[in-house]
């Protein structure tokens, strides 16, 4: 009854669905992804996704074993997301130190750096740049993946995600600590 009404639209009906299972994926996000702030973007992630494709939810034999499913795919792209970025940023550090022939014994706060000025740069993008790049380096989606979701040629999601890649490559590598200057 309750799934039928947040098919329908009802966004009481949603709330309630919402109250009765969010603690449950909030818990299961905070465990995995290791972060208060993240676990509650991933719980309006996900719940996000029900509101999207609550047209489905009449189908459904068991909500909880479709919510722990979606739950477990966005986690695992969140986690891929942050893998990713790690090791990107691990690299983009390792870069820095080569290039200016010292070792960091600050590399947590240098990564802090890096991560950040990734997200500066990632906003820096056009807005059809950043989403390509994002569905690709951050969700992971393949070349088509990205073309059917955003309606667009698989020819020019390969054109804004190679113009993405080309100035983040670029900004990154310009990337320099001055020497001696601690980052706090």
């Amino acid at each position: 009854m309750l799934l039928s009404r947040v098919a329908k639209g009802e966004e009481d009906a949603f709330r309630i669905l919402f109250t009765e299972y969010r603690h449950q994926v909030y818990q299961i996000a905070k465990k995995l992804l290791q972060s208060e702030v993240r676990a509650e973007d991933a719980l309006q992630e996900i719940f996000l996704k029900v509101w999207l494709n609550r047209e489905k939810l009449p189908e459904i034999h068991s909500f909880s074993a479709w919510l722990n499913t979606i739950t477990r795919n966005y986690l695992y792209n969140a986690l891929r997301r942050l893998a990713y970025e790690e090791v990107f940023l691990q690299q983009s550090a390792r870069s820095a130190r080569a290039s200016d022939g010292r070792e960091d014994i600050l590399s947590p706060m240098v990564l802090r750096e890096l991560r950040e000025l990734l997200q500066k740069i990632i906003a820096t993008l056009t807005p059809q740049q950043k989403r390509v790049f994002e569905l690709s380096r951050m969700e992971g989606l393949r070349h088509e993946e990205i073309a059917m979701l955003l309606d667009i040629s698989r020819e020019t999601v390969k054109k804004h995600l190679g113009e993405a890649l080309r100035i983040v490559r670029e900004r990154m590598a310009n990337y320099r600590r001055p020497a001696g200057r601690l980052p706090f």
